[in-house]
């Protein structure tokens, strides 16, 4: 986590997200890439498509990518970067292919974006904005919900099915465990429609974590009308916790890692989560 890409609209969820790469670029002496990214009105992008250098609307470009750096400064001027190298990026086009643009252009291997809550990402990320970046990112991707330190990261919780083909999602839940020094929670959650035992379940959970070598866990099957219910209401049981999620559709016992399951966790959780496109 030393490439941390932060896609900025200078709200105050864009200013905890920033925060809380800085909090992170700090501990792995990395650095951090802020990326504002300019959408022209519909009118002005008709025109560009017709020609790309017509004066009005490049002089309007020019003014935006002005205006943001502005914006930027001035945020920035609120927060402690320290020795941490800050970069500051204006993008013209849509948020999601200049993130993606982005992440293989600065060499990105960390995506920290901030979100309103349960009402979605802000207006930056409303709609398929997010699940494209989500589902699409080669890249892990933090989504902020609040202010959050990386010292009070205490427990990490990793809600999963018991197949065992998981070795690249696994490998990154390790590197973010080690990370945060944090205990790793195994949650299964039982919808109604499960004819398993919650023995049989915490045992095979049990079995899971041998198999991949895991060490500081606790086993936890919990029920839940969804998977969704299920993940959020343990996390709020849960002081001091962050989510880590796949977003790689799976077929399994509760399919939980279906990629649509963790945009809901994402959009209607408090807490923060981190989500992954690999297996």
């Amino acid at each position: 986590m030393k490439n941390i890409l932060v896609p900025c609209d200078f709200s105050s969820a864009s200013e905890h997200a920033l925060r809380f790469a800085l909090d992170i670029a700090s501990k792995s002496l990395g650095e951090v890439t802020v990326l504002h990214v300019v959408n022209l009105t519909p009118d002005y992008i008709e025109t560009l498509e017709i020609n790309p250098y017509y004066a009005d609307s490049m002089s309007i470009l020019v003014e935006l990518k002005h205006q943001a750096l502005a914006d930027f400064h001035e945020m920035t001027k609120k927060m402690v970067t320290g020795d941490t190298p800050v970069k500051f990026v204006v993008e013209q086009g849509l948020i999601n292919q200049a993130v993606l643009k982005s992440i293989h252009q600065h060499n990105i291997d960390l995506v920290v974006m901030g979100t309103e809550g349960a009402s979605g990402l802000h207006e930056l990320f409303v709609g398929s904005n997010i699940e494209k970046i989500v589902r699409s990112s080669p890249v892990p991707v933090f989504a902020i919900h609040k202010n959050q330190k990386v010292e009070r990261v205490k427990n990490i919780i990793f809600p999963t099915t018991i197949e065992l083909n998981k070795n690249a999602l696994i490998k990154k839940i390790k590197t973010l465990q080690a990370f945060f020094n944090a205990r790793l929670h195994l949650l299964l959650v039982k919808t109604p429609d499960s004819k398993q035992k919650d023995q049989e379940l915490k045992m095979a959970l049990e079995n899971f974590a041998k198999f991949y070598d895991l060490n500081n866990y606790t086993t936890v099957v919990k029920q839940g009308k969804t998977e969704e219910d299920g993940i959020i209401k343990y996390a709020r049981q849960l002081q001091f916790s962050i989510i880590a999620m796949s977003t790689h559709g799976h077929t399994g016992l509760t399919h939980l890692m279906l990629g649509s399951i963790a945009e809901d966790v994402v959009n209607h959780c408090p807490e923060t989560v981190w989500t992954y496109a690999g297996s």
